[in-house]
């Protein structure tokens, strides 16, 4: 659980630093949307392990 948890956090820094660097016309981007779907893929395994404990 705390590898999750930490892979969770650091995918949120990271996606947050890309969004914080780039502009409104760069949100689209592929890596982008590719990082926010790993990022929403871990918080449901996270949250769903939480359930099933």
């Amino acid at each position: 659980m705390k590898d999750m948890k930490k892979n969770i956090l650091c995918m949120q820094e990271n996606l947050n630093r890309i969004l914080g660097t780039t502009g409104f016309s760069r949100y689209n981007t592929k890596p982008i949307y590719t990082l926010s779907l790993k990022l929403d893929k871990e918080i449901v395994k996270y949250y769903r392990n939480l359930n099933n404990n």
